[in-house]
């Protein structure tokens, strides 16, 4: 089997694979699907430790652009529905859009974040998938288990303190700018449920454990307006029960 094929045969069995469990397929689907790319180096760019995509696929452009060219015909002869997507990455700062392509060319940009969905699909749940594809990851905050240092202000934190990551880089709740944040933990779900409804922006606090060995949820960091209003209908809604 020459290579070509080799290619061709891989790219589609990804492709077929992805939209039998999912009803639609992306690029990445088939990149990893082939084994060209990574889950966790997806995941390192949606976090944006990566900064571009292309950096972290195995193979060089020609076996790439190779696989990406079969897919496409694929999904033509199957009459699927072409959905370009915006993949976003949410930091301390405004949303951006994440890049896939060394270069950034809005072709090749536009290629690799073009989704197929399956002709099954209705226009409702089309869009719902849209909505879901394009939601950029949680914000999470750390409850540090040893003594680290903020990137940007070098203040020193202590065990015990919220970090926030990006990039790589530790940044403290104030440089971050979260420092009128309150943490409410976990425990109280009407409470959470209010500040969460009320909250403009809102981060998921997690602790490392060492005998599940993964992080577990604590609970969350709302603003201070939020949690007030929060606390105050719930109040309200106490009284007028008596």
């Amino acid at each position: 089997m020459s290579n070509k094929i080799n290619i061709q045969k891989r790219a589609i069995q990804a492709a077929e694979t992805a939209l039998q469990s999912q009803k639609f397929v992306s690029p990445i689907d088939v990149l990893v699907g082939m084994g060209l790319l990574q889950p966790v180096h997806v995941q390192d760019w949606r976090k944006g430790k990566i900064p571009y995509l292309e950096n972290v696929i195995q193979g060089n452009l020609s076996k790439i652009s190779l696989a990406m060219k079969c897919f496409r015909e694929w999904a033509r002869d199957k009459n699927l529905k072409p959905s370009k997507t915006v993949y976003l990455l949410r930091t301390k700062g405004p949303t951006r859009e994440l890049q896939f392509s060394i270069s950034g060319d809005p072709s090749i940009e536009e290629a690799y974040s073009t989704h197929y969905l399956s002709p099954v699909l209705s226009e409702h749940e089309q869009q719902k998938l849209k909505e879901k594809c394009e939601k950029p990851p949680e914000l999470i905050a750390y409850i540090i288990a040893r003594d680290s240092q903020c990137s940007q202000c070098k203040k020193e934190l202590m065990k015990g303190n919220f970090l926030f990551m990006e990039a790589d880089q530790p940044f403290c709740l104030k440089c971050a700018g979260f420092s009128d944040f309150i943490f409410l933990p976990s425990g109280d779900p009407k409470l959470t449920r209010r500040a969460k409804k009320y909250s403009p922006k809102l981060l998921i606090v997690v602790k490392f454990s060492r005998a599940r060995k993964r992080y577990e949820r604590q609970g969350i960091l709302v603003t201070e307006e939020a949690f007030q209003k929060a606390e105050d209908e719930i109040a309200d809604e106490v009284k007028k029960r008596k």
